[in-house]
């Protein structure tokens, strides 16, 4: 199917964010597509997130309904960017923080509020539905409540620190894997991938002895595990050098998937490691780490602030807030987005707001 359609393969929001730029609507092969193998992905113990395939096809079903009610294309990128935000949060149970990050990844660096109201009404009636049939609990699952205190603010700010210079390691790794599979044709490259990281994920799971890193996109588990169990300093970085090498194979050479669960169990994991110094503070370390790889990777610290909360049911937001701006401020100007990227170096050429291709402000 990629080698048919390209368009299907790797992450779904960098490819997003630059259709985002243009006129055209993504096709309806593309969509269905992207859904098909997305699903054979999750589903085959690979390390991908669901919010690359939602936010993907969540802009092609706002765009597509857009023009049956006939809006015109001045309205299609909004309503696109409503459909996305709107999709990732009822599957992340995030509508606020899949709303905010809608809006801050398509307007890195020149925030767009008008979206903000339709996008956030379209989110939790999306959150709504999906929680009628789904159920209304928390998407990281905690025993017990998060705790901290004044003397592991430093700690907490160390640790974003950390968290950022391994997201960026991450991130040359990954684009450069990306860059190499450019060298197989593309109906290869999946293949390739998955050849490549199989020895990988075996090693992975004959260290950590724990299935759930695995099954990572079905349910999740890992993450409510790295929150709130000590984890050997071993397995921990077994879990941060394994992921990331894995998703540079299978994610950089065409397999579809999401980007931002890899850099939460990087960041949690790294939030456990951290954890051992304040043992009983794990949960609030791990959580603060997710925050910290999000805003790191995807440079969008509001949206990771706001959508831990909402996936953990937990207020962390003193200490998080401060881990994510450490992440964010040490790993400006660079993203695991290559359309974010592209985006930052327009901006570059001339400080002046990029055009917006949302209706004007008399519409």
């Amino acid at each position: 199917m990629i080698k048919n359609n390209p368009e299907v393969a790797g992450p779904g929001i960098g490819f997003s964010i630059l259709h985002l730029r243009t006129k055209k609507y993504i096709r309806f092969r593309t969509i269905i597509g992207k859904l098909l193998v997305s699903i054979l992905t999750l589903s085959g113990g690979f390390i991908a997130g669901r919010e690359g395939p939602s936010f993907f096809l969540g802009i092609a079903i706002g765009e597509w309904v857009g023009k049956a009610y006939g809006f015109g294309k001045k309205f299609k990128n909004m309503l696109g960017l409503i459909g996305g935000g709107a999709f990732t949060g009822a599957l992340l149970k995030a509508p606020l923080g899949s709303s905010i990050f809608a809006m801050e990844i398509e307007n890195m660096y020149d925030f767009d509020y008008r979206p903000f109201v339709p996008m956030i009404v379209s989110s939790i009636v999306s959150y709504l539905t999906f929680s009628f049939f789904r159920g209304n609990h928390a998407f990281i699952r905690l025993s017990h409540k998060a705790v901290w205190t004044l003397d592991s603010i430093p700690y907490i700010i160390a640790m974003g620190f950390v968290v950022s210079l391994i997201i960026y390691a991450y991130t040359l790794f990954f684009h450069f894997f990306v860059k190499v599979s450019r060298m197989i044709p593309i109906g290869r490259r999946p293949v390739v991938g998955t050849v490549m990281a199989i020895p990988f994920m075996v090693l992975l799971y004959l260290i950590s002895k724990n299935p759930d890193i695995l099954s990572a996109p079905v349910h999740m588990n890992i993450l409510s595990n790295l929150a709130q169990i000590k984890f050997s300093i071993l397995i921990d970085m077994a879990i941060i050098f394994f992921t990331i090498i894995i998703t540079s194979f299978t994610l950089g050479f065409g397999i579809p998937g999401g980007l931002i669960l890899p850099v939460l169990i990087i960041g949690a994991a790294t939030g456990n490691i951290f954890g051992h110094i304040f043992p009983d503070q794990i949960v609030m370390f791990s959580l603060a780490g997710m925050g910290a790889g999000l805003s790191a990777g995807a440079k969008t610290p509001l949206a990771a602030i706001v959508m831990i909360t909402e996936m953990s049911h937990d207020d962390v937001v003193i200490p998080m807030t401060a881990a994510v701006i450490t992440s964010y401020i040490v790993s400006f100007g660079y993203s695991l987005y290559l359309g974010q990227e592209n985006i930052f170096r327009s901006n570059l050429k001339d400080f002046t707001p990029t055009t917006r291709n949302y209706p004007p402000k008399e519409a």
